[in-house]
This record gives C-alpha cells, structure tokens and sequence, in this order.
C-alpha cells in the first residue's frame, strides 16, 4: 500500500525528518540513498516489525513530495501509512517557520467578526 503527499518544504528537509522519524520509531534503517531521495526502515510496533519505504522528491518552488510504501499485506495499512504521514507532519512543524505576530493578529480579527 502506498501513499502520496505534497509539502511546502524543501526535499532535503523533508529527508532529515524521515531521518529524525525513524530515529522517533527506534527504527532500523535499512536503505539510505539520499540523492535519489530513497529512505527505507523497519519499525517494529507490539512485536510486529513493519517496513516503511519513504520516496522523497522535488517537485519545484522549494516544495516536495513524500511517497509512503508499506510492505506486505496488512489489513489496516491505509491507517499505520496515514501515522506516518502524521508523526512525519509533526516532525516538520518543529522546523516549519510562522511569523507568530501575524497569526496572532489573524486571530484577532476573526474574533472581532
């Protein structure tokens, strides 16, 4: 099972939060071919190991796009893909740049409407 999702990061970015992901996990990483944008681990989860194959390209205007592959057949791997996308999601907001004052000031003036 696969899935697919854009980011307004840049793809060396995006890398390092696959990295900082399966280190997250305790995964074990099991292919690392950053120029290809190729990240594959193993997380294991209740005893049960999983394998994660991460697909990092650039898609322009500094943004990317993440391909999740879950290997084997699991009845619930459209759910344990859109974790991933998920912790991946959380990863990033750490670094994701927000000019604070302004979403204040946002949320201001929707209050007062």
């Amino acid at each position: 099972m696969t899935g697919r999702k854009k980011y307004l990061q840049p793809k060396d970015m995006l890398l390092n939060a696959v990295h900082d992901l399966a280190e997250l996990q305790k995964g074990k990483t099991v292919l690392c071919d950053t120029l290809r944008g190729l990240v594959s681990m193993i997380v294991t989860v209740y005893g049960e190991d999983r394998e994660y194959k991460f697909d990092v390209s650039d898609i322009g205007g500094n943004r990317s796009e993440a391909k999740i592959t879950l290997e084997g057949d699991t009845p619930d791997g459209r759910r344990l893909i859109d974790h991933e996308f998920a912790l991946l999601d959380y990863v990033l907001v750490d670094r994701a740049k927000a000019d604070l004052a302004e979403m204040e000031e946002i949320d201001r003036k929707i209050r007062l409407k």
